[in-house]
């Protein structure tokens, strides 16, 4: 067991900061793939519908492994789990390397790589819940800046190794890398105390606001019955549904209107910047003013940058699309809230299950936004409709949010604590 970072307390930063960098890898993974997926359409003649699939279904596929990794960590642990994940991703990179036809794509890609990406991202996730309770919303903010982090690294990567190998040979060597990378961080993994109080730096006077502390757990299937739970994966699905739409044709209809390709690579890579100041800002506020009150202040600016965007003409309305790409501070302050809400009200021994299970809607938002953006495109003619749909839905998921984390005394449904364990731990 690691004891070099000066005990419990201090080691809770290595334990966020191998999370970030396991989510980096699998965001990079999943974020990278317009690269290859151009370089795919070159090669075959399979049509852009039945090839960007194989990116939904990964988002789809998300759906089910996702409870499914969470249950996994609770019994076995975050180093096994994420090395599974690790292995399966960078397998599934390889093999997709090598693929001839559609169906081996599907299973590759779609199938195995949603495996991999699910064991890596629950389980890094719960872990970073658990080590965190005071300042779970900034340690929040900071895992979740560092899934922006991924694609900002890995873009450059990827497109070198493309261009210097061959998409094939390129997927094969990121795998390595996401593979390897992922197995020699899990190791560093180290489960919280369990027959102490947390680690005295987590003792600060209070808890977050809108965090419950009532000496009860929750078991999965308890969840499943609450509104809360449900209230949260709501959240993440239409919270996922709006950003999507916004992240997928965003650039197309900057071209549209008349922007420079160039410009608008530029000018949206700033957005991403924002978005992961965002991130940290958010994590760090909600521990002071509560986890509704951040979440719905970054739904107010992103819909604001949603119209902004909507406006845009033309190039002279650049002032509009510089005021949407600012927008992305207010997407970046709710995506921290999207773990630390269910971990506030739902912690217990079986936390990486029911986080898995809110996660999952995350995976359907996912494969619903690209697709909804584009249909309404196809049949209007236009993003108005689209733009208005994302907008409705980051209001909504606002709803929820505020629903999910209202801070109550106590919680009916929940069983009395019987041990002291969040969590299996691990020598």
């Amino acid at each position: 067991m690691p004891t070099s970072m000066g005990g419990p307390g201090s080691y809770r930063w290595m334990v966020l900061g191998v999370s970030t960098a396991v989510n980096a890898l699998a965001w990079g993974a999943r974020s990278t793939f317009a690269l290859f997926y151009v370089a795919i359409l070159e090669e075959f003649a399979w049509g852009r519908g039945p090839t960007a699939l194989g990116y939904s279904l990964s988002w789809l596929c998300f759906v089910v492994f996702a409870p499914v990794a969470g249950w996994l960590y609770d019994r076995w642990g975050v180093r096994t789990v994420v090395t599974i994940g690790g292995l399966a991703l960078g397998v599934a990179l390889g093999l997709t390397g090598q693929v001839s036809s559609l169906t081996q794509y599907y299973l590759c890609f779609g199938v195995l790589s949603a495996a991999g990406i699910a064991c890596i991202l629950i389980p890094s996730t719960a872990i970073v819940t658990r080590w965190f309770i005071r300042s779970r919303g900034t340690a929040m903010g900071v895992l979740s800046a560092g899934n922006a982090g991924g694609a900002v690294a890995f873009y450059p990567v990827n497109a070198w190794l493309i261009a210097t190998l061959g998409w094939r040979s390129a997927l094969l060597a990121f795998g390595a890398i996401v593979g390897a990378a992922t197995v020699a961080l899990a190791l560093l993994y180290r489960d919280p105390p369990t027959d102490e109080e947390p680690p005295s730096s987590e003792a600060q006077p209070a808890r977050p606001k809108g965090a419950r502390s009532t000496g009860e757990t929750w078991t999965l299937r308890r969840a499943l019955r609450s509104t809360r739970l449900w209230a949260a994966f709501t959240m993440t699905t239409l919270g996922v549904i709006g950003f999507q739409i916004m992240a997928t044709h965003q650039v197309a209809h900057a071209v549209d209107r008349g922007f420079p390709q160039s410009m608008v690579v530029w000018v949206f890579a700033l957005g991403a910047a924002c978005m992961m100041a965002g991130n940290l800002f958010g994590g760090w506020l909600s521990d002071r003013v509560g986890r509704g009150w951040v979440f719905a202040l970054g739904s107010i600016v992103a819909m604001v940058g949603i119209g902004c965007l909507a406006l845009t003409r033309g190039p002279h309305d650049l002032p509009l699309l510089l005021l949407y790409t600012a927008s992305g501070f207010g997407f970046g302050m709710r995506i921290a809230q999207l773990s630390a809400i269910p971990a506030d009200v739902f912690a217990g021994p079986e936390l990486g299950a029911i986080l898995g299970v809110v996660q999952a809607g995350g995976g359907l938002g996912g494969a619903i936004g690209p697709f909804l953006g584009g249909w309404l495109f196809d049949i209007t003619g236009s993003y108005e409709l689209a733009f208005i749909a994302a907008g409705v839905a980051v209001a909504g998921a606002a709803v929820a949010a505020w629903f999910a984390a209202r801070p109550i005394g106590r919680a009916p449904d929940a069983v009395p604590r019987l041990e002291k364990s969040t969590g299996p731990c691990r020598p």
